[in-house]
C-alpha cells in the first residue's frame, strides 16, 4: 500500500499541510516521530504526514499524531518509477512544509519534484538525535514544545494476543533484547551472550518474574543459550507490531542499542540501555523513563562500526566487556526502583 490515510479524509479544513520525510532504520524513524508529535500537541488540527519505508508500516501505524502514513516501497527504493510514483503523490497535497530528514540525492530530487511551499532539510544542533529533529522543526514552526515522550500506540488484535500468550506467567515481566547478527556489523553495540544468561539470572534471583528474551527470526540460534526456568524464549515468534505490543507488557525492558530499546522507548515504560561505542548524548532512551549505562572502558562512544582494539576471533568490544550483569542489578537497585517500583 502506498499511501496508508488515518484520518479518514477532511483535510480542507487543515490550517498546515506537513511532511515529515525519514527513511532508515527503526530507531531512526521512531525519533522522527518526535517531530509530528510536537506538531499535533500544539497545532492539533494542522494535517501532518510520514514517508517512511514500507516494512514500518505496521509499527508506525499506531503513531497517534499522523494523518497519513506513505511508504517508499523498501524493495524498489533505487529505482525511478517508485521515485516518481511518489513525486506524484505527494505532489497532488501540495505540501505547505516538507521536513527532509534523510539528506541522500534521492530524497532531495523527491523534495523538489513534489513542489511544497518550503522545504526543511535536517540541520544539526550538537544535540540528541531527537532534540536535532526537534530543533530542526521549531526553527521553521516558531511555537512548538519539545514533547516529555515519543508515542507509539499499539494493535489492539496484538495485544490481545500477547496477553493470551504471555499471561500464565508470574509478574514482574523483565523484556531483554540481546540483538546478534545485525549487531555484528556494528562492532561495540552487542553484550556477550554469556553476561545476559548471567544477567537473566540475577534479575529472577533479585526480583522473581519472567524474563522473556525477543528479536528477530535470524536471532533465535544465538538466543537458545538463554533459555532456562523462567527464561522464556519469544525471539523471532511476533511480528513488529506484536513485538511492540509485547513491549508495552513489560515492568523494565532491557537492550543494548537496538531498534527494540527504542519501540519500548516510545511506550514510555522503563527501559534501560546497555551502551559501548554509541554515545547517551545521541540515543540515549527518551524520555522519564529512560536509563542507561556506560562502559567502565577509557574507550567508549567511538561511535565506529569496527572496533581497533577487537582481537582476531574475538565478538565482544573492550567497551561492552568492562560492563558486567552485576552493574545492571545496581543501576535497576539504586536508580530505577527508588522513584520507580517495579510492578
Amino acid at each position: 500500500m502506498l499511501l496508508l490515510n488515518k484520518s479518514m479524509g477532511n483535510s480542507l479544513s487543515k490550517k498546515k499541510k506537513i511532511l515529515i520525510i525519514k527513511l532508515g532504520a527503526i530507531g531512526d524513524s521512531i525519533h522522527a516521530t518526535i517531530i509530528g508529535s510536537s506538531i499535533k500537541l500544539t497545532h492539533p488540527d494542522w494535517q501532518v504526514d510520514y514517508l517512511t519505508y514500507d516494512f514500518l508500516g505496521e509499527l508506525l501505524k499506531d503513531c497517534p499524531h499522523f494523518d497519513n502514513l506513505i511508504f517508499w516501497r523498501s524493495r524498489e527504493k533505487n529505482k525511478h518509477l517508485e521515485l516518481m510514483r511518489l513525486a506524484k503523490t505527494l505532489y497532488k497535497e501540495h505540501y505547505d512544509i516538507i521536513f527532509n530528514l534523510t539528506i541522500t540525492l534521492r530524497n532531495c530530487i523527491l523534495t523538489i519534484l513534489a513542489r511544497p511551499v518550503k522545504i526543511v532539510n535536517k540541520k544539526e544542533f550538537n544535540k540528541s538525535w531527537i532534540e536535532n529533529f526537534y530543533l530542526t522543526a521549531k526553527q521553521e514552526i516558531k511555537d512548538l514544545n519539545l514533547p516529555e515522550r515519543l508515542y507509539l500506540d499499539v494493535d489492539r488484535v496484538a495485544i490481545n494476543k500477547i496477553r493470551s500468550d504471555i499471561n500464565i506467567y508470574k509478574r514482574p515481566y523483565f523484556i531483554v533484547a540481546p540483538g546478534g547478527n545485525s549487531d555484528r556489523n556494528r562492532q561495540g553495540r552487542l553484550w556477550n551472550i554469556d553476561k545476559w544468561k548471567e544477567l537473566a539470572g540475577l534479575l529472577i534471583e533479585n526480583f522473581g518474574g519472567t524474563v522473556f528474551v525477543c528479536g528477530g527470526r535470524e536471532e533465535v540460534d544465538y538466543h537458545r543459550k538463554l533459555e532456562a526456568e523462567n527464561i522464556i524464549l519469544l525471539t523471532g515468534k511476533y511480528t513488529l507490531s506484536e513485538s511492540s505490543a509485547l513491549f508495552t507488557m513489560a515492568d523494565l525492558f532491557i537492550s543494548g542499542d537496538t531498534g527494540p530499546l527504542h519501540i519500548a522507548s516510545a511506550h514510555n515504560i522503563k527501559t534501560l540501555a546497555i551502551l559501548g561505542s554509541t554515545s547517551p548524548d545521541k540515543i540515549k532512551p527518551y524520555g522519564p523513563n529512560g536509563f542507561y549505562i556506560e562502559p567502565k572502558s577509557d574507550c567508549k562512544y567511538c561511535w565506529k562500526k569496527k572496533c581497533k582494539f577487537l582481537k582476531a576471533g574475538d565478538t565482544y568490544t573492550p567497551c561492552m566487556e568492562s560492563i558486567v550483569p552485576q552493574d545492571v542489578i545496581d543501576t535497576i537497585m539504586t536508580k530505577i526502583l527508588i522513584s520507580n517500583t517495579i510492578k
